[in-house]
């Protein structure tokens, strides 16, 4: 990254390829948009001064999901946090009849339901995996767990997911 990554412009960059997956992280994680917000804060921030402890063992993207999942976990221990829900916005990019909308609409939100239902560890292998599309080795890694405690995982979460669903 050279010795200019600690200007300003640089975080900036940082920012903008990465902030959108790190704030969804977070509030995947926390359910709260607020919360949210501050994690993403003190992500960026933390990333900002830690900059030169990075050794590219694995992505940026990776380090900074490790690092917001740090920070979320910290934020659940710390304080007690309000449930809020927010629903979910969703962008129909394609024109569809509104029986197969309002059908989607449901599915989505029985899905979005029971995953923030989720105890955090299980809710978070799904966002790691389907949300931010993460390979098994980068979620262990993030996770600091083994890959085969990821496939466990994984596989007993989506099991209970859809235990939920079709219950």
């Amino acid at each position: 990254m050279g010795d200019n990554f600690y200007e300003q412009n640089e975080l900036s960059t940082l920012i903008d390829e990465y902030g959108s997956g790190v704030l969804n992280t977070a509030y995947l994680y926390l359910k709260d948009k607020q919360l949210a917000e501050d994690v993403f804060q003190e992500v960026f921030i933390k990333a900002y001064q830690k900059i030169n402890t990075f050794e590219f063992r694995s992505s940026i993207k990776t380090w900074l999901i490790r690092i917001t999942i740090n920070q979320c976990k910290d934020m659940i221990k710390s304080a007690y946090r309000k449930k809020v829900h927010i629903g979910i916005d969703e962008n129909e990019h394609i024109i569809k009849s509104a029986e197969q909308v309002a059908e989607e609409n449901i599915e989505n939100e029985m899905l979005y339901s029971a995953v923030m239902s989720l105890q955090p560890k299980h809710r978070e292998i799904i966002m790691l995996r389907y949300y931010n599309e993460l390979s098994l080795d980068k979620i262990a890694e993030i996770l600091q767990i083994s890959n085969g405690a990821v496939r466990t995982r994984l596989s007993r979460t989506t099991a209970l997911l859809k235990k939920t669903i079709t219950a």
